[in-house]
């Protein structure tokens, strides 16, 4: 059967067919009595897994991690639509709930308006739209939360304000968040306990303001007041940590917040001198990646698991490009945006360790700043 256009699942759709068709088993094999055998919490074939790129994260699905399973299962719903599953799949959901279960957003300023890209779990794109025409905005930041919302702050005249992305994918508006007037730069994250950070620059000291589960904000508290900070990125590990790094000098520093909310304080991590702009993110297997930008060119520096840095390694020799972002994917991919003559363009690290290249994603022309973010749990 042909698909519909848009057809999705969420994460909890999912998991009621996986319910039904193994118990929400996600490693079991089992094998039918006419000898055929399936794989996994969806029950996957050998053939199908493979045909819709299962193998570029295990040989079988039983093998793979539940957001993998759920990664694949979003392109074989796509291609093959609710019948893929003829005995769990429409009676379980598939078909009415169109949520995308991991998507990632990029977010643009072009003419100090916010435009939106959202590309979705089978990796296509729906193209770019207007989420918020202000005008005078400068920068932004985009954080994903554990609920499954997206929220994107802005920076204008000094000023911070958020946007929630509703599951429905409906926006709330830009609401004032903080409004001392003075801030020069910003950066946000989702952490696993469901909170959301934002961190402003002001003075160049560094300020950390924390919206709870409920929504209420805590305001913004200094954490970092060491003068001369120019630029600011964040990102949240698996392990409930964040890392906030920030640009001094020409230098990357990394500062840790403990799950207990204590800081280590900021350690130099890269003293390169000419560094001119900094992004961030985490992978699923709980290692951080940190972008920097030197002479037109992006470094990528890699902190592993038990806490060492490989160095920064050169990822892309553009040599014009401008600015920098990041978002690690529910696969285990991670994807770099660069500005290049205010186009963005995007470029993907496989699980494996290699990356695409950087192809062309907004050819606007006109863009200054991005920020993306994505959906992983």
């Amino acid at each position: 059967m042909v698909a519909e256009p848009g057809w999705a699942a969420s994460v909890s759709t999912w998991t009621k067919v996986a319910a039904c068709e193994s118990g929400n088993n996600w490693t079991i094999v089992h094998m039918t009595s006419s000898g055929t055998t399936y794989y996994g919490g969806l029950q996957f074939s050998a053939s199908t897994w493979n045909a819709y790129g299962g193998r570029q994260y295990a040989p079988y699905a039983n093998q793979a991690t539940v957001r993998q399973q759920i990664t694949v299962a979003e392109r074989v719903l796509a291609g093959q639509g609710p019948g893929a599953w003829p005995n769990c799949g429409r009676s379980n959901g598939l078909g009415i709930d169109r949520t995308d279960p991991y998507p990632l957003r990029v977010d643009t300023v072009a003419g100090g308006s916010v435009y939106d890209n959202q590309r979705r779990t089978t990796g296509t794109w729906d193209g770019v739209a207007l989420l918020d025409g202000n005008g005078g905005i400068t920068q932004v930041a985009t954080a994903a939360l554990t609920d499954g919302t997206f929220h994107v702050q802005t920076l204008a005249g000094g000023k911070v304000f958020d946007n929630q992305r509703n599951r429905d994918g409906s926006w709330t508006g830009a609401n004032l968040v903080d409004g001392s007037g003075g801030i020069s730069a910003v950066s946000s994250v989702g952490l696993t306990d469901g909170t959301l950070h934002v961190q402003t620059v002001a003075d160049g000291k560094v300020f950390d303001n924390q919206r709870n589960r409920d929504g209420s904000w805590t305001g913004a508290n200094l954490v970092d007041g060491s003068d001369g900070i120019s630029a600011v990125s964040s990102v949240g590990l698996t392990g409930g940590t964040l890392h906030v790094q920030t640009i001094a000098d020409g230098k990357v520093f990394d500062n840790q917040r403990n799950r207990d909310g204590t800081w280590t304080g900021a350690n130099l991590l890269d003293q390169n001198g000419h560094i001119a702009a900094v992004s961030a993110a985490g992978l699923a297997d709980g290692t951080l990646h940190v972008q920097t930008l030197v002479s037109g060119n992006v470094y990528d520096n890699q902190r592993n698991t038990d806490g060492t840095w490989t160095g920064a390694n050169l990822l892309d020799q553009n040599g014009h490009i401008a600015a920098v972002s990041a978002a690690g994917l529910a696969d285990g991919t991670l994807h770099v945006q660069t500005l290049v003559s205010g186009n963005v363009y995007d470029n993907q690290r496989n699980t494996d360790g290699s990356w695409t290249g950087a192809s062309l994603l907004d050819g606007n022309g006109g863009i200054s700043a991005l920020s993306a973010a994505a959906v992983t749990s």
